[in-house]
This record gives structure tokens, C-alpha cells and sequence, in this order.
């Protein structure tokens, strides 16, 4: 096996805000200024094999904090979400979790915003209760604890209630029909549950509901 020639430092160069470091093997290692690690070699020199490997995971980390700010330049993430997109683009676990720990304690990552955001979004599309919120925001990969308080704080009971009377009457609305009978009732509650709603009372908003409507048919 041949002998592999040692890589050395070619130049460096930086304008304050990044550093590039070219090496003899051709690679252009791009860091944040801040991160260029101490006592480097002159240019011609040999980089030690320790501090290559720190050159490289600075690199990797400014690629990482670019992708970052691409994703949340589209949209809000939970941070399991952005770490699993950028396992998927190749980076390393010792490059994601600091930098993301930066990016949070910045205050540009935020579970809190992102599930308030979301909550808010689906509110004024969907007519929903509590417990679809949070399950929802758990399968996204914000903590339990969070998504119980954030989907509390976005909808207080009276408006769930509402909300509950709505979906009910908009499913009665849509089976164009008699839902006197139990089995139809009981996929009316199974519905309501499916988004949320307590089962308790479900019976009674879906015969409120039918109701409603049919004494607006005959009013009209």
C-alpha cells in the first residue's frame, strides 16, 4: 500500500465573517470566523492529522448552519424534523446538535413558535379539538409536555365547544339523510372523535345538530 502524502495548509483567507482554508489535496474548507481552531501552520506546512479532523467538523458545521437557515427560510420546524432532514443530507450527529443548540438559544429554532404556529394554521382551516392538536404536534416531534400545554393555550373550551358544534353540523349536513338510527349516530362520534372532540356529549351534538338543520328546512 502506498504511503498516503501528508496534507499541508496551501492558504487562508477571510473577510470577517468566514474563513477559507485550502489544502494540498485540493479541498477549500469553509468555517465561520469564529471557529477557525488556534495555532494553525503557515501555508506550505504540514496540518496535523488532530487538527484536519477540526478543520473538517468546523467545515461541516457552517454547511450545516447554511442548510438551516435554507429550511427555515421556507417555513417553521420542529428541531426532530430539522435533524432528521439533515441526517438524511448526509451531516454528522457532532455537526447538527451544536449547531442547532445555537440556533435555539439564538431564539431562530423554537418548538414553542413552530407548535403555536401550526396550532393557529390548523384552527383557521379545520374545525378541530384539543386532543387532535396535540397528538398532532407529538407525531411532528414536539415534546409531549409542550404539545399539551401549546394546544391548550390555542384553544380554550368555549371556542372548542364551537368548534365541536360545527364539525357536528357539518357532518350531519353532508350525510343528506335520516341519522336517527344508532349505527349512523355512532359513525357521527367516531367522526368527531377522529378530530379531537370528546366522546362525551357527541350524541347529543349530532341530534342538536340534525335538528337544527331540519327546522332550518322547513323554515325555508
Amino acid at each position: 500500500m502506498e504511503p498516503v502524502d501528508p496534507t499541508t495548509l496551501v492558504s487562508l483567507e477571510g473577510d470577517g465573517r468566514g474563513v477559507r482554508v485550502l489544502l494540498s489535496d485540493g479541498r477549500v474548507l469553509e468555517l465561520a470566523a469564529g471557529s477557525l481552531p488556534p495555532a494553525l501552520p503557515v501555508p506550505g506546512e504540514i496540518v496535523p492529522p488532530e487538527l484536519l479532523a477540526s478543520l473538517e467538523i468546523a467545515s461541516e458545521r457552517k454547511a450545516v448552519a447554511r442548510q438551516v437557515f435554507q429550511l427555515l427560510d421556507r417555513r417553521l420546524r420542529p428541531r426532530r424534523d430539522m435533524e432528521r432532514k439533515l441526517r438524511e443530507r448526509g451531516y454528522q450527529d457532532e455537526s447538527i446538535s451544536p449547531v442547532l443548540d445555537q440556533f435555539e438559544e439564538q431564539g431562530l429554532l423554537s418548538d414553542r413558535r413552530y407548535a403555536e404556529a401550526w396550532c393557529r394554521d390548523t384552527l383557521l382551516s379545520k374545525a378541530v379539538g384539543q386532543r387532535y392538536l396535540e397528538s398532532k404536534l407529538r407525531s411532528k416531534g414536539v415534546a409531549p409536555a409542550l404539545a399539551v400545554t401549546v394546544s391548550r393555550e390555542c384553544l380554550d373550551p368555549e371556542t372548542e365547544s364551537e368548534l365541536a358544534r360545527r364539525a357536528a353540523t357539518g357532518w350531519v349536513r353532508r350525510q343528506r339523510g335520516d341519522i336517527s338510527d344508532v349505527k349512523t349516530l355512532a359513525k357521527g362520534v367516531r367522526f368527531l372523535t377522529s378530530r379531537g372532540f370528546p366522546g362525551v356529549g357527541s350524541f347529543d351534538l349530532l341530534k342538536n345538530a340534525a335538528a337544527a338543520l331540519e327546522t332550518e328546512e322547513e323554515d325555508s
